[in-house]
């Protein structure tokens, strides 16, 4: 059995205080996540001079959280991605949601799982700490009750596995992810453009000019989107593509092989230096893949540091982003009583 390490994390706007829980494995490998948006706040693994290299970007308290937009760390929902339109077709009935990416539904709306403060349950037997919360029916638009669960575990093989669980009342749409970014040269590690990356496909979605999905797969082979072999992410970003041009750099979910509803690796990914690896794998058909183009520098992180352009990566798994607005994309659709399951491991290897 482990302990868990249970702090104060700050108080919301609201008055309402939230915890930061930390779990620690026997390589002395350490990960930080709060009851705010049910995030991941640290990834901290053991260097030889004895100290801990975080490679996850955040923030010191949970009003970063609260105020940032960026969504560093979070459990995503109801829909990760777009809805094109803010709208959607289920069951013969329209749904209307409030937008928020141009005239695109991004993330849940306004007010996504990214800011709900979950109610949290640590297992020491186990090292991991489950996170529930309930959304109501019509929340965000959305169709009925919710009761979720996100959950992380930190093994003694330096994994994170995280779970995303759900039931309805009401056939609803549902993609849950993690949106953490990762800096495998450390969270003040600067730009990620020398990090490598491989992923584990050779399609992606074409993006129209509001960054959101067509409707279209296109091939990556003899593109700058082609991460079939290990490849600087920065070696082709800047190309006069015109995928890159529309989101500013990599922002696409690419089309993950292999049998649905399967643990399968989906990306893996090195540091500049190769001194830290990470492995990812998810039972999802998609991997969005986003090279931090947004970051500017506004929002101060951890230890006061300035996440500046492409300072940090997102990879996560889910159902493609638009899917309810397109037939011939996997469906993204919970039905009322069934269980929603969602798995993603993370593993990392370190010198």
């Amino acid at each position: 059995m482990k302990d868990i390490k249970v702090e104060s994390f700050g108080k919301l706007a609201g008055g309402q205080e939230a915890f930061l829980y930390t779990m620690t494995n026997k390589n002395g490998m350490r990960i930080k996540v709060t009851d705010f948006g049910a995030a991941a706040e640290a990834v901290l693994l053991p260097q030889r001079s004895g100290k801990h290299r975080d490679v996850l970007l955040g923030f010191d308290s949970a009003a970063g959280y609260e105020n940032t937009g960026l969504y560093l760390g979070a459990t995503i929902g109801r829909y990760a991605g777009q809805i094109r339109g803010g709208s959607f077709w289920l069951n013969g009935e329209q749904y209307h949601l409030p937008v928020n990416d141009h005239e695109n539904t991004l993330h849940g709306g306004a007010r996504g799982f990214d800011k709900h403060c979950f109610t949290a349950v640590p297992d020491e037997e186990n090292n991991r700490v489950a996170f529930h919360a309930f959304i109501e029916d019509g929340e965000e638009g959305f169709p009925g009750n919710l009761e979720v669960e996100s959950s992380y575990e930190l093994t003694d093989d330096d994994e994170i596995i995280m779970v995303h669980t759900a039931r309805t009342d009401k056939d609803t749409v549902l993609n849950m992810t993690n949106h953490s970014y990762y800096n495998l040269d450390g969270h003040t590690g600067g730009s990620i453009e020398d990090h490598r990356l491989k992923i584990y496909s050779d399609q992606f979605l074409e993006l129209a000019g509001d960054c959101c999905p067509n409707g279209n797969v296109l091939a990556a082979a003899g593109t700058p989107m082609d991460f079939h072999d290990m490849t600087r992410i920065g070696e082709r970003i800047g190309q006069p593509y015109p995928q890159l041009i529309i989101s500013g750099g990599y922002d696409h979910n690419w089309n993950i092989t292999g049998p649905a509803g399967r643990l399968k690796k989906v990306a893996e990914l090195e540091s500049s230096r190769g001194d830290v690896r990470m492995e990812m794998f998810s039972d999802l058909p998609g991997l969005q893949f986003y090279s931090g183009n947004y970051l500017d520098g506004s929002e101060k992180g951890k230890e006061g540091c300035a996440y500046n352009f492409r300072g940090g990566l997102c990879l996560e798994p889910q159902y493609y982003p638009a899917a309810p607005n397109y037939r011939q994309f996997p469906p993204a659709v919970l039905r009322k009583n069934e269980t929603y399951r969602h798995t993603i491991k993370v593993k990392f290897t370190y010198d």
